[in-house]
């Protein structure tokens, strides 16, 4: 069964993190950067993946990094396999969508095998201008020191809204093994909405990348009362909801209880 990882979006300059900050989101103090000069910093939560959130550094290098099937700025899932074991069989079940595999040790050389992540890209990828991949990682993992528990009281993520018709998600249903044939599916409890779940909770907006929003659930909402100039209120699927506004490469927040 795949899990989702981490789900992350580009944009993330100081600016944008210290509006997440006064959002009352507090960041993993773990700054971790990776090829392309991309520097990363990360929203943990006490249940489910985190929200890693990308600075680049320098375009030039990263632009040099892209690699084959993604769009340069484009946001990304990462999808957890149990053991790396298991990408051979993704591998060969998804070879139409030109799989290719990746390793980096967790000290982040790639001159000599060690433990380290092991990745499975596609060079098509599962949804339209979206970084899909899997990800199965060697024992013993790097210990990291989290936050979990949130100021603002958000628990995790509840899911992600797609600007995309249902039918143009079905890759994605396939690889996560969704028995759902229309409308929203489940990856291991996290929920995939198509376009016409949004309803109207979300205002027009100027987004390069279709992965629209990520869907947050928290405690209650009163801790967004008095943010009225960084939220607005909206509903989401029948729920009272904020939605939060990030920037044009990266999906936007909507937080409900």
């Amino acid at each position: 069964m795949l899990t989702v990882s981490n789900i992350y979006g580009h944009g993330f300059d100081s600016l944008q993190l210290a509006r997440l900050e006064r959002l009352g989101f507090s960041l993993r103090p773990q700054v971790s950067r990776y090829m392309g000069a991309q520097l990363c910093r990360f929203i943990d939560f006490e249940q489910g993946p985190c929200l890693e959130l990308i600075e680049v550094e320098d375009e030039r290098a990263y632009m040099e990094f892209i690699p084959e099937g993604m769009r340069p700025y484009c946001p990304g899932i990462s999808l957890a396999v149990a053991q790396p074991e298991l990408l051979k069989d993704y591998e060969h079940e998804f070879r139409h969508l030109q799989p290719y595999r990746l390793h980096v040790n967790y000290d982040g050389s790639v001159e000599s095998p060690g433990p380290g992540w092991h990745y499975l890209n596609f060079g098509l990828p599962p949804v339209a201008d979206t970084f899909i991949w899997l990800t199965g990682y060697d024992n013993p993992k790097p210990v990291r020191e989290h936050i979990s528990g949130q100021p603002n009281r958000v628990k995790g993520i509840a899911g992600m809204v797609f600007d995309l018709e249902t039918d143009r998600l079905s890759e994605l249903g396939q690889l996560v093994k969704s028995k759902r044939t229309g409308g929203p599916f489940e990856i291991n409890g996290l929920n995939v909405w198509p376009r016409d779940m949004l309803a109207g909770a979300l205002p027009g907006h100027d987004k390069l990348f279709p992965l629209r929003a990520i869907i947050l659930r928290a405690e209650k909402l009163d801790y967004f009362a008095a943010l009225s100039e960084q939220v607005r209120p909206c509903s989401f699927m029948g729920r009272p909801a904020v939605h939060f506004a990030t920037n044009r490469y990266s999906w936007d927040l909507v937080i409900t209880a």
